[in-house]
């Protein structure tokens, strides 16, 4: 009996480690592009945004990863999520109020016995080998104090494009945001830029991308059907997927068969597609 449940356990093992077939169909080469998020997700040892969280998603064989980026004052472009640095390193401050050498000292604390820095752009940029290789989602985080949005959104932009010009990266980089105006300024002022709104729901979505001539939408798995990205991609439209955190919803969210996903769990992805 016990080695009929062993032979049992092992199979069930074997199987539900095999690769799946999926037909895909999407405007992507019905290719889906494997990102991941913020590095390795939100469940991964490594913190959110870290450099370390980057190259090992990388090193599993994704196609390139998304991550949140913000501005200083001193227009440096700092890879983090929250608007304070409080919520997640050992300082306090926003970093759009504060000047790079004040923010690079930042350690995050999720992990107390070791120390994984706060890091700009360009040091991630110069940390990767083969940067050509893979595809980047900037989700632009447009915290600010300014009284003059449209000069903060303009200096932010062009921060964006002096960085993809200086390492020649303009063909492998996605502008994300939930700020319409800011997406249309972008356009306005770099026509070849792909740009995704992430919208609250698909409907919003949709107008705004069609209206504007965006180049997708970003949205939440859990908030976009099938049905709806044959819509979007019958209006030449990209969607890139998140919220996606197990193996089961790696699985649920190809079969809808978008162009992007945003995984928070790269090895179950990457097995899955590869």
């Amino acid at each position: 009996m016990k080695k009929q449940l062993y032979l049992f356990i092992f199979l069930f093992s074997l199987n539900s480690c095999k690769k799946k077939e999926f037909s895909i169909q999407n405007l992507n080469g019905n290719k889906i592009t494997v990102l991941g998020h913020g590095g390795m997700g939100i469940d991964s040892n490594y913190p959110m945004n870290s450099y370390e969280a980057i190259l090992k998603c990388l090193n599993l064989g994704a196609d390139g990863t998304e991550f949140d980026v913000q501005m200083t004052m001193d227009s440096v472009l700092v890879l983090y999520h929250s608007e304070d640095l409080s919520d997640e390193t050992n300082i306090k401050g926003k970093i759009h109020s504060m000047n790079w050498n004040e923010v690079k000292h930042a350690i995050y604390n999720e992990t107390p016995y070791l120390k994984y820095s706060i890091r700009s752009l360009d040091q991630i940029f110069e940390g990767l080998n083969d940067l050509h290789n893979y595809q980047f989602t900037f989700d632009c985080k447009l915290y600010t104090n300014s009284i003059n949005l449209n000069l903060y959104y303009r200096t932010y932009i062009n921060a964006v494009l002096k960085t993809l010009k200086k390492y020649q990266i303009q063909n492998k980089v996605y502008i994300e945001s939930s700020i319409k105006d800011f997406l249309t300024m972008f356009r306005n002022i770099n026509h070849e830029s792909k740009l995704f709104i992430n919208p609250p729901n698909f409907e919003t979505g949709l107008s705004i991308a069609s209206t504007e001539g965006f180049y997708g939408i970003t949205i939440s798995n859990r908030n976009i059907t099938q049905d709806q990205i044959r819509i979007a991609h019958a209006n030449q439209l990209r969607v890139a997927v998140w919220n996606v955190h197990s193996r089961s919803d790696n699985i649920e969210a190809v079969k809808k068969n978008p162009d992007f996903i945003q995984t928070d769990n790269v090895k179950s992805l990457v097995r899955l597609l590869k």
